[in-house]
């Protein structure tokens, strides 16, 4: 019993690591702030920009927002990939030939009115009483 309550506790935590990872970004900028400013900051030797390490914490936040996007992008281009692939890689259902023979205007007019149906007769009529 316990052990099906670990696999579900595990299963919540890796389901929750992608919504929780830009808030993760942020405590770790939060827990190394110091160690952030004095050595990672691009603005270290300009303190006079009072950047304080934020310039570190925004290309960790695009990075990852660019990795999601990425992802999602992966994600969907497989998905319509498999589609296609289900769609167009099934059997035909059916062949459709085509015959090129010279038609004359007379076999054309000939072909028209034999296997026409009069709709004007059957729909166009006064309702029955």
């Amino acid at each position: 019993m316990k052990t099906k309550n670990y696999i579900a506790l595990l299963l919540l935590v890796l389901i929750s690591v992608k919504t929780l990872l830009v808030p993760v970004v942020y405590l770790d900028f939060e827990l190394r702030k110091e160690y952030i400013i004095q050595n990672l900051c691009e603005n270290r030797f300009k303190p006079q920009m009072n950047c304080n390490g934020h310039c570190y914490l925004a290309k960790k936040l695009q990075k990852v927002a660019e990795d999601n996007a990425t992802k999602e992008t992966q994600k969907q281009g497989q998905s319509l990939k498999k589609i296609l692939e289900e769609v167009f890689d099934a059997e035909p259902t059916f062949s459709l030939e085509w015959a090129f023979l010279p038609l004359s205007s007379k076999s054309i007019y000939t072909f028209l009115t034999e296997n026409s149906v009069s709709v004007s007769s059957s729909l166009f009529h006064p309702p029955t009483v």
